[in-house]
């Protein structure tokens, strides 16, 4: 068996402009870091962290669009 690099973790930053009730900064970020000691890849399943000084949504599903276009970029779950 060939030993190949481990995918353990992946950062995403994302960024818009603050909110319209001013109780942000001029622009918002935040990141969200998917890590697994099991690698990522292959049957790794990964946790997700959620790091901000402060990040405005309108609707709880903006978080899941968020989480859902991380998907599509991190490798699948391979199925047995």
């Amino acid at each position: 068996m060939i030993n190949k690099p481990q995918l353990s973790s992946a950062t995403f930053t994302f960024s818009q402009e603050g909110n319209t009730s001013g109780t942000t900064e001029e622009y918002e970020e935040l990141i969200i870091e998917a890590d697994s000691s099991l690698g990522i890849d292959a049957d790794g399943d990964a946790f997700y962290v959620f790091k901000t000084e402060g990040w405005s949504i309108d609707e709880v599903d903006e978080l899941k669009e968020l989480t859902d276009r991380i998907a599509l970029i991190l490798p699948k779950k391979v199925k047995k």
